[in-house]
């Protein structure tokens, strides 16, 4: 039998490795779900949250090459796409005989970085407007609002990962040879159409899945995403297939 595939995943702004426990259980046995926990948060809640994309990148591989061994994909959700893209563009700089690219990356819920724009910024928000504007965006249920102690206790990464996504500069370069996958809510409005402009993030192929539900279709389309997930990884995609 062959090594499994390990799916590296990066969670979103302020989550930590538990937001992808569902999926792992759905591709249990089939795909070795590895989630990535970003300083500051979880089994790391003692160190400090790092808001600097080097620093962040820096740290991050340090996790993930001692674990490439066979092939691997990675997937990042809201912020963490932009966290897997950059931690694979960092690969590809280091690249050799011993580090292989992921054979896909999987941008969830995350507008195409060259599509971003920014109203207010967030991270300079005092914390409960912070915690109400990620709200209004779908990232953050109602009852964390009515949680002091929630609100309090998050704060530190929610507004390391609000700075890193505010202070973010796309690559000009796309990845070689790595195709990417955009994968979005339908009823997603702080993302919309704007997950069509992954496509310039590689010179490779390019595919795009709707799901059921808003930005959290992570936790409200699971089983579809899982399908979706073991589909893509085994049968490669036409280049710049869509799929609403």
């Amino acid at each position: 039998m062959g090594v499994p595939l390990k799916l590296f995943c990066f969670p979103f702004a302020g989550g930590n490795v538990w937001a992808f426990r569902q999926l792992a259980r759905r591709l249990e046995g089939r795909i070795e779900v590895c989630p990535i926990e970003p300083p500051g948060r979880g089994r790391r809640r003692a160190e400090p949250c790092i808001d600097q994309w080097p620093a962040l990148v820096e740290d991050l591989l340090g996790e993930l090459v001692p674990r490439l061994s066979g092939p691997y994909a990675f997937l990042g959700y809201s912020l963490g796409a932009l966290v897997a893209l950059e931690a694979a563009h960092e690969l590809a700089a280091r690249s050799g005989p011993a580090l292989a690219a992921p054979v896909a990356l999987f941008a969830c819920a995350s507008r195409g970085p060259r599509a971003i724009t920014h109203g207010p910024l967030m991270h300079r928000m005092d914390d409960m407007a912070m915690f109400e504007a990620v709200r209004r965006l779908g990232g953050i249920p109602d009852q964390v609002l009515e949680s002091p102690e929630l609100i309090a206790l998050s704060a530190p990464s929610l507004r390391a990962d609000l700075t890193l996504y505010e202070t973010y500069v796309p690559r000009r370069q796309p990845l070689h040879r790595v195709p990417v996958h955009a994968y979005h809510g339908r009823g997603d409005t702080s993302v919309d159409d704007t997950y069509l402009s992954w496509r310039d993030e590689t010179d490779g192929t390019f595919h795009a899945r709707g799901f059921d539900g808003a930005h959290m279709f992570l936790d409200s389309a699971t089983d579809a995403l899982a399908e979706a997930l073991m589909t893509d990884l085994t049968c490669p995609a036409a280049p710049h297939a869509l799929a609403g």
